[in-house]
């Protein structure tokens, strides 16, 4: 079973060489890379949504660096559910392609698939890992099969309830990953004269869609990136490097290191139970 379903009639896709076609003969090719294009044109918001070239680069190499590992290994560590995982907002395959290597040394047969709207990110992606099922496709309505998916883990993306519930199994879990209100504080304090403490919690928007928080775990330590290239990789892959003036990125291109908190709060939640 390929757990694809057609974005357009929600069949089954079954796989015939380096097509996935549904009963209906809607068809989908996978490129060279190694994913699928599952996004239609009516789910897109421009002409190449998500994540450019440029931010993907940037995430490659400030994530291939190891900075965000333990946040990395505290996702690995939520994951208990043995089968299918979809990771959504997969973006370059950093997460993603660590989560399957995890599994697959605790001898877990999981279907890992990684999802993500932009297809930059996804070709990127393909390359990190190929026993990975890679998707260009909208975490509002990803393609798969009603329920079929044990375990999901959104990470730094917009939240996506009802996507969420399309996918999830009756006894799945999903694991979220949100910025805590001191996450880059030391970065955000060189180009910011005031500093934004806020903290989004997904707790209620998650209960409002019939799931219950069961676990949080606060994941936080300390990085040092010790050349500028590092400093602009990071800026350029949070929202920030669109909020940035012209002075504020002058001064922070002069910066050699910088010594920055990293908090992150990580939740697992399954599906409310009714009595």
């Amino acid at each position: 079973m390929s757990n694809f379903i057609c974005p357009k009639c929600e069949q089954p896709l079954t796989k015939a060489g380096n097509q996935w076609q549904c009963p209906d003969r809607h068809s989908y090719d996978t490129a060279r890379q190694g994913y699928t294009n599952l996004l239609l044109v009516n789910q897109k918001k421009s002409k190449n949504p998500g994540d450019d070239a440029d931010m993907v680069r940037s995430r490659t190499l400030f994530l291939d660096a190891g900075f965000y590992q333990p946040i990395s290994d505290a996702v690995n560590a939520l994951v208990t559910r043995s089968g299918s995982v979809l990771d959504i907002g997969c973006g370059e395959g950093y997460y993603t392609d660590r989560l399957a290597k995890h599994l697959a040394s605790a001898k877990s047969e999981a279907l890992v698939i990684g999802l993500d709207i932009s297809r930059d990110a996804v070709k990127v992606a393909c390359r990190r890992n190929k026993t990975i099922r890679w998707l260009v496709a909208s975490g509002a309505r990803p393609p798969v099969a009603p329920q079929s998916i044990d375990t999901v883990i959104t990470l730094f993306t917009p939240l996506m309830p009802a996507g969420l519930k399309h996918a999830l199994s009756d006894n799945g879990e999903v694991i979220t990953a949100y910025t805590g209100k001191r996450h880059l504080y030391e970065l955000r304090a060189q180009i910011y004269d005031d500093v934004n403490m806020d903290e989004y919690s997904p707790i209620l928007a998650m209960q409002d869609a019939g799931f219950e928080c069961v676990e949080e775990t606060r994941v936080n330590f300390r990085i040092q990136p010790n050349t500028n290239e590092q400093l602009q990789a990071l800026l350029a892959m949070t929202p920030h490097r669109w909020k940035v003036s012209p002075d504020k990125a002058a001064q922070f291109a002069l910066l050699a290191s910088l010594d920055i908190e990293v908090d992150v709060v990580l939740n697992k939640f399954r599906r409310q139970q009714t009595s």
